[in-house]
This record gives structure tokens, C-alpha cells and sequence, in this order.
């Protein structure tokens, strides 16, 4: 499953294309202690749309830490919290 997620950022609208296994990479990535700020860098420049690459390393470059917040907004997008709960 693919899913295109346009995030406007610093007033630019950028489209990421998020797949199960993009997710994956970032969730095993973090869960066995790797760099959250190196997880967040490799999801965000592996899933943006080819023809806007450039113009978000311009973007990131500028904005210490923004593929934190980036990363952030694609996880919640593409994986939302699910209620659930356990009946007794």
C-alpha cells in the first residue's frame, strides 16, 4: 500500500509517498536505538516525491531539526492511533 501525503511546509506544499514498509524502516529503526533524528532524515528524503528532493534538502538544511517534525507528521498521517479498548 502506497499513500501520498502532502504536507505544506514553509509554505510549499511537499508530497511524501509513504508504503508499510517506509513505516516499517522507521519503527525498527528507532525501536532498537537508533538515531531518531537519522530514522526521521532517512524516511523523509527515501519518501519525498523525486521532483521536490532538492527543494527539501534546501528546507531541512535550513531548519535544524525539521525532519523530526516532518517524520512526526508523516507517522501520524499515515498510521493514526486506533481506539482500542479490552472488554472484560
Amino acid at each position: 500500500m502506497k499513500q501520498v501525503i502532502t504536507l505544506t511546509i514553509a509554505a510549499v506544499d511537499f508530497k511524501f509517498n509513504m508504503t508499510v514498509q517506509d513505516h516499517s524502516d522507521f519503527v525498527d529503526s528507532v525501536a532498537r536505538g537508533g538515531s531518531m533524528t537519522a530514522a526521521s532524515h532517512n524516511m523523509v528524503i527515501r519518501t519525498i516525491d523525486e521532483t521536490q528532493k532538492e527543494e527539501l534538502k534546501k528546507v531541512l538544511e535550513k531548519s535544524p531539526g525539521s525532519e523530526l517534525q516532518i517524520a512526526s507528521a508523516l507517522k501520524a498521517e499515515f498510521s493514526p492511533v486506533l481506539e482500542i479498548a479490552v472488554k472484560k
